[in-house]
């Protein structure tokens, strides 16, 4: 008997040890392929293989066409693409990927179509109400979800995986509904690529409330903050992008906002606004007092664009940089209708805005990090709707914005280069509002 066992534990080693000579002996492969939205370029492709592999030659044997700007970063089986060119990126890129782990053995060379450019995503009026649409690289509209009596919110996931929205009835009661997105960006034939598909709509919140406010982050996640109709009924509950719920047990005096990179959120008082993590672990808050509101995160740096509302009813634009105080970059009596910046903080952007008789006059900034005004331009004949927001494309360096006309009662979207201020594009649509959809 122990003879026999002795024997089948022998065989049993030289099985386990066979197969890994086998597996030591397989060439890398490519496990996952996906958009990373945390970079410090224009675009970023986060690439992880089987096995560990040699950074120098993915750099030197890899391939980007059109040739543009980039560098490979990483160590091991996860290695990340940034993208950075000096002029905006017009078309998809082919991707020919090659290499070697640190075994050498060679990564079997393949071609990856990526195309990093964002969706446009309106919310168009129409007959029947308001629906979701994506404009397609021909510049055809793509309804994404059924039409709604009214639409008061619609956040965009961070991650481009889905689209969360605030829609409210005629009794104006609101319902929280999220429409899932399948992206199409990376594929291995260029005739794939295509915008995002919806999939079976969902609802987040059970019965109607009072109110609603969303927030994402990159990663995906969904916070929704909720009012019900009877005393003490807010509720703040966070959907994580893989599945899970978690209620987030934080007191606030108005909408939170979660960290574009996760793990935290901003939370405004009554006396100013705190950074704090999503999970109490007796951290420490940072608070900043005085009457400040979130403009915009500047993703890849940690800092973050503040507007600061004066007694004497001026208002300031400041940058918020790690561990150091507010730098104030702009001061002035006009009103503050948007703010943008790169992901590193040093390019910002503002729509400023002044009352001439019974008409807003709009004027678009750019500054640098320190509060130097580079440009400034006129809206007019347009100005920029209240209520949505200014947001940079990296990818096609430009700017979108909703505005309107004196007269109009819709708002149209529109584009305008980042560098020179000047008009690029006015898409003659009646919208409500114009975002972007990261792919």
């Amino acid at each position: 008997m122990n003879k026999r066992l002795g024997l089948l534990l022998g065989l049993a080693t030289a099985g386990v040890l066979a197969q890994q000579q086998i597996l030591l002996r397989l060439p890398p492969r490519l496990v996952q392929l996906r958009p990373q939205h945390i970079h410090s370029g224009s675009a970023g492709l986060d690439l992880r293989f089987s096995r560990p592999m040699e950074l120098k030659t993915v750099k030197a044997q890899s391939d980007l066409k059109p040739a543009l700007r980039h560098r490979w970063i990483g160590n091991h089986a996860a290695l990340r693409l940034i993208l950075n060119p000096t002029k905006a990126i017009a078309e998809p890129i082919e991707i020919q990927l090659a290499g070697r782990d640190l075994r050498s053995q060679e990564l079997k060379p393949q071609t990856w179509w990526w195309d990093p450019r964002p969706w446009l995503l309106i919310n168009r009026i129409t007959n029947n109400g308001q629906q979701l649409q994506l404009q397609d690289r021909q510049g055809e509209w793509t309804p994404i979800g059924p039409p709604w009596t009214r639409l008061n919110k619609v956040v965009p996931l961070g991650n481009g995986r889905g689209i969360a929205m605030v829609a409210s009835d005629d009794n104006r009661s609101e319902q929280i509904w999220l429409q899932p997105l399948e992206p199409n960006s990376i594929s291995q034939k260029h005739s794939s690529l295509s915008p995002p598909s919806p999939q079976t709509i969902q609802r987040l919140a059970k019965g109607n409330v009072l109110f609603a406010h969303l927030s994402s982050n990159l990663n995906g996640d969904l916070l929704i903050q909720t009012g019900g109709f009877l005393p003490d009924s807010e509720k703040n509950e966070l959907f994580l992008a893989n599945g899970q719920r978690q209620r987030i047990n934080v007191r606030s005096a108005g909408p939170m906002e979660l960290l574009p990179g996760g793990g935290g959120l901003v939370v405004p008082t009554y006396n100013g606004i705190n950074l704090q993590p999503l999970i109490n672990k007796n951290n420490s808050v940072q608070s900043l007092p005085g009457n400040r509101e979130l403009g915009t995160f500047c993703a890849a740096s940690g800092r973050a664009l503040l507007i600061r509302h004066w007694p004497d009813y001026r208002r300031s634009i400041e940058l918020i940089l790690p561990g150091r105080a507010p730098r104030q970059l702009w001061l002035g009596e006009e009103a503050v209708l948007g703010v943008a910046c790169d992901a590193k903080g040093e390019r910002i952007w503002a729509v400023i805005g002044t009352w001439t008789g019974d008409w807003a006059q709009h004027t678009i900034l750019r500054m640098d990090s320190k509060g130097n005004e580079i440009d400034r331009r006129l809206l007019a004949p347009w100005r920029m709707k209240g209520g949505t927001p200014l947001q940079l494309d990296p990818v096609g360096k430009r700017l979108l914005l909703t505005v309107s006309k004196k007269g109009q009662n819709s708002a149209n979207p529109a584009f305008i280069d980042a560098a020179t201020l000047q008009w690029k594009k006015i898409i003659p649509i009646d919208v409500e509002e114009a975002q972007l959809l990261n792919p």
